[in-house]
C-alpha cells in the first residue's frame, strides 16, 4: 500500500508527471503504475481524501480488495466438485490448467481458466494447502536438524544430549524423526536412509538446509556437497537441491514441522527416564506416530492418511542393497606421494599421477579407498600401526628405484668384473657402518667398472693388498697409474713353469712327518 500511496500522491501533486517518471520515482515498474492510474481516473481522489483513508478503506475505494466468493450457480457447483478433487493438484504432472479441463468434462458449461482459478485462490489459498500448489506427489523431501537438543536419561543415571534430525515429504507433510548423538556426516547420512526406510521408497529430490555434514559451500547457485552425502545421493539416485544461506522459505514445511516436534514429542518425553537408547527410541517412534496420525485443523485427513494416499505410491523404490556408511576425508595428495589417514596415525601410499591433486579417502572399518573424478585409483586394508603402507607400484621411477635397491644384488652384478673386483666390494659391504654408504660406495665402484673395465680388477687387488676400502683410493690407483705400471712389471717377470721335481710346501711337510 505505501507504493501505491506513492505512485497516487506524485500523480495528485503533478498532473503532468509521466508513467516514467513515476515509475522511476516509486521503484514500481511502468505497467503497475499505470494500473495503479487507471483505476485513479475510475475512481478519482483529492490529496487531502488520500491522506484521511486508511489502507483499507482505499483498497474499497479503488476495487483492489477481493471479496468472497459470489453465491453464484457455477460457482457452487465449482465449489463441491472441488471438494473430492482438489487433491489431485499433488499428483506428479497435474496442473491448474488439467484439473480445469477435468472440471469442464463434469460441467461443459462452466467457469472459464480465469474464474476457475479465482475461486481455487479464494477457497484453498491457506498456509496449510500452499503445499498442494507448490509440491507434487513424491517428488521432494525436506532435511534438517532442530534447533533445540533433545535431554534425556537412562536407568544408569547418564544424562544423554542429543540432536533431533527431522524429515517432512512435501505433499503429504508425512514427518521423520529421530535422536542422533551429532550432526557429523555419518549420523546425518544414517538418519536419511533410516528416513527412506521410514517413508518405504526413495523421493525424487531432497532439500537438505545448509548444513556441512550435507553442503560444504552454498553460494545461492551452485552447491558444493559433502562427498560422503554426494556418494548416498548417487547410490539411491536422488537429486539434492539444498536451501539457500538465511532463506527458511526454502524449506518451510520442516520449519513449521520442528514445532511439532516440539510439542508433541520432546515435551511428551520430557522427564521419563529409559532403561536404554532402545527404549528411548521406541517411545520416540510411538509419540511420532500419534502425531502423523493427528487429524489436521484446517484440511481433511491427516499426515499419514495423505501420505497413503498421495506420497506412498509415487516414491521410487528402496535400492537392493543399504549404503555402506563411511567416513569420507578429503586431501590434497602431498609431494610424498601418501594421504594421511588421523584415525589410523598412518600414511598409505597412492599413484604418483594423483600428486597435488584432491582425492577423497573413504574411510570403512576394514578398508582405505582414495577416489579422485568419480574414480576408485587404490585400495589398502587399513593398518593403524602408526607407520606407513606403500606400494613399489604407486612410486615414480626415481622413487621406485630408490626403494628397490639392493646392496647384495649390486655386489654380484660387480662380480662379472672380476674376482678382486668382487672381493674388494664385499669387503666394503661387510665393513660399511650402514646399508646406504655401502650402497653408495658401490654405486659409485659400478660407475668406475663401466669407464675401466679392463683395468678395474688389478686395481681392486692393488687396494686389497693396502687395505684401501675407499672409492677415493680406487681413483687414485687408476689415476696413478699403478695398475699399468704393474701389469709392465708382471710382463717382465716371466711365470715358471710347472715341473715334477720342483718343491713345494706339501713336499716339505711330508719331510717333517718322516
Amino acid at each position: 500500500m505505501k507504493q501505491i500511496r506513492k505512485v497516487l500522491g506524485i500523480r495528485l501533486n503533478d498532473r503532468n508527471a509521466s508513467v516514467r517518471f513515476i515509475a522511476q520515482a516509486s521503484g514500481c515498474s511502468r505497467p503497475v503504475v499505470k494500473d495503479y492510474l487507471d483505476r485513479l481516473m475510475e475512481h478519482p481522489l483529492t490529496s487531502g481524501k488520500l491522506s484521511a483513508m486508511n489502507d483499507q478503506s482505499l483498497k474499497g475505494h479503488l476495487g483492489i480488495e477481493q471479496g468472497a466468493i459470489q453465491s453464484t450457480e457455477p460457482n457452487r457447483q465449482l465449489v463441491e466438485w472441488l471438494e473430492p478433487n482438489i487433491k489431485r493438484l499433488s499428483q506428479k504432472h497435474m496442473t491448474r490448467r488439467l484439473l480445469h479441463e477435468s472440471y469442464l468434462e463434469t460441467y461443459p458449461q462452466g467457469l472459464q481458466y480465469s474464474q476457475f482459478c479465482l475461486v481455487l485462490k479464494q477457497k484453498y489459498q491457506t498456509p496449510e494447502s500452499s503445499a498442494l500448489f507448490n509440491h507434487k506427489a513424491g517428488d521432494k523431501a525436506y532435511l534438517d536438524f532442530t534447533g533445540d537438543k533433545f535431554h534425556w536419561r537412562s536407568e544408569d543415571g547418564q544424562d544423554h544430549h542429543e540432536e533431533v534430525y527431522l524429515a517432512v515429504l512435501g505433499a503429504s507433510s508425512y514427518q521423520f524423526s529421530v535422536p542422533v548423538p551429532s550432526q557429523r556426516q555419518e549420523d546425518f547420512v544414517w538418519a536419511t536412509q533410516e528416513a527412506f526406510r521410514f517413508f518405504g521408497g526413495v523421493p525424487h529430490a531432497v532439500v537438505p538446509d545448509c548444513l556441512k555434514s550435507a553442503v560444504l559451500h552454498h553460494d545461492g547457485y551452485e552447491p558444493v556437497h559433502n562427498p560422503l552425502f554426494q556418494r548416498f545421493l548417487e547410490h539411491y539416485g536422488v537429486i539434492s537441491i539444498p536451501a539457500r544461506p538465511h532463506h527458511p522459505k526454502d524449506k518451510p514445511l520442516v520449519e513449521g514441522a520442528v514445532n511439532g516436534v516440539y510439542r508433541q514429542i520432546m515435551a511428551r518425553l520430557a522427564g521419563t527416564v529409559f532403561p536404554d537408547r532402545n527404549a528411548m527410541l521406541n517411545a520416540w517412534r510411538s509419540a511420532e506416530k500419534r502425531l502423523n496420525d493427528t487429524p489436521f485443523q484446517k484440511l481433511p485427513g491427516s499426515r499419514s492418511t495423505r501420505f497413503a494416499e498421495i506420497d506412498q505410491g509415487a516414491l521410487k523404490p528402496l535400492p537392493a542393497t543399504m549404503f555402506a556408511i563411511t567416513k569420507v576425508l578429503t586431501q590434497t595428495v602431498p609431494p610424498t606421494g601418501a594421504v594421511y589417514v588421523p584415525a589410523d596415525k598412518t600414511s598409505y601410499s597412492v599413484p604418483n599421477s594423483l600428486q597435488n591433486k584432491q582425492v577423497d579417502i573413504l574411510v570403512s572399518p576394514e578398508t582405505i579407498e582414495v577416489w579422485h573424478g568419480n574414480e576408485r585409483y587404490t585400495t589398502h586394508r587399513r593398518c593403524a600401526d602408526g607407520g606407513k603402507v606403500i606400494r613399489a607400484e604407486h612410486l615414480d621411477q626415481a622413487k621406485a628405484w630408490y626403494a628397490a635397491r639392493n646392496p647384495d644384488e649390486l655386489v654380484r652384478s660387480l662380480s662379472r668384473s672380476g674376482v678382486h673386483v668382487a672381493s674388494w666390494a664385499t669387503t666394503v659391504l661387510t665393513a660399511a657402518a650402514h646399508q646406504d654408504i655401502a650402497w653408495r660406495i658401490l654405486d659409485g665402484l659400478a660407475r668406475v667398472v663401466k669407464r675401466h673395465p679392463d683395468r678395474i680388477d688389478r686395481v681392486c687387488r692393488i687396494a686389497l693388498s693396502r687395505r684401501e676400502g675407499t672409492l677415493k683410493g680406487i681413483k687414485n690407483i687408476l689415476a696413478g697409474e699403478e695398475d699399468l705400471a704393474l701389469a709392465r712389471l708382471e710382463e717382465l717377470t716371466p711365470e715358471l713353469p710347472l715341473h715334477e721335481n720342483i718343491r713345494g710346501p706339501e713336499y716339505y711337510r711330508q719331510e717333517a712327518l718322516v
